[in-house]
């Protein structure tokens, strides 16, 4: 399964831990996480300036958990799917990578619910549903 994680995972994985980053492990181990740079821009944006992360710390840690993932490429071609305009190119990485999933904690992406058959869910229902027991 093919799942996008958006901006608001990473960086509550990242700096807090808990329920997204237990998410991301998940998708990160049984999955494949496919990204854009415009995710990447984001998560780099908000880590570096408002948590005080270095550049390169960032870049590492995206690269550990993406380096086997899908990168694909955003032109615009989504538009008008998200009650905000700049969350649309979180749905485009997922039509364009043919996920199954966005996970998200942002409510202008989950009161879309499903898009093209792309379901939009938060960390803690992803886990519920499709993360492996652990033992």
């Amino acid at each position: 399964m093919i799942v996008v994680l958006d901006s608001g995972i990473w960086i509550s994985a990242f700096q807090f831990g808990g329920t997204p980053q237990a998410a991301l492990d998940s998708v990160f181990s049984e999955h494949t996480i496919a990204i854009c740079d415009e995710i990447v821009a984001e998560v780099r944006a908000i880590l570096v300036r408002k948590f005080s992360w270095k550049d390169e710390e960032v870049l590492y840690i995206l690269r550990e958990y993406t380096s086997d993932g899908l990168h694909v490429e955003v032109t615009g071609a989504v538009d008008g799917v998200c009650r905000d305009p700049k969350d649309d190119m979180v749905f485009e990485c997922a039509v364009k990578a043919k996920a199954e999933i966005i996970l998200s904690g942002d409510n202008d992406l989950l009161s879309v619910k499903t898009y093209r058959s792309i379901e939009v869910l938060t960390a803690r229902q992803y886990l519920d549903r499709f993360a492996s027991p652990r033992i």
